[in-house]
């Protein structure tokens, strides 16, 4: 089982909550204990928003900001219809572990 099937998995309905990551306002936060695990699940989501990674969607870019004092990633996306995304994770829950 790939690391996205994984983590696109039912069973794991608390690694996210908060919005829908179009924004830092509506960030999803990622509840993961640990760097790796929150990056694989930031990736893991655009998957499972966007489809298939290199075939439906490739990364443009990937940066840390800050925003009200909390960390994010942002993560830019374009989408093999050349449509650009962005998807904001608060990454609070694991940022420095």
């Amino acid at each position: 089982m790939s690391i996205f099937n994984w983590f696109k998995r039912k069973e794991q309905p608390s690694l996210f909550s908060g919005g829908n990551g179009e924004s830092f306002e509506t960030a999803v936060v990622v509840n993961a204990d640990n760097s790796f695990a929150g990056v694989m699940a930031e990736y893991a989501y655009v998957a499972s928003e966007c489809g298939q990674p290199q075939a439906d969607w490739k990364m443009k870019s990937q940066s840390l900001k800050e925003h009200n004092g909390k960390p994010y990633d942002v993560l830019n996306v374009v989408l093999s219809n050349g449509q650009d995304r962005s998807f904001y994770f608060d990454i609070s829950k694991f940022f420095g572990k």
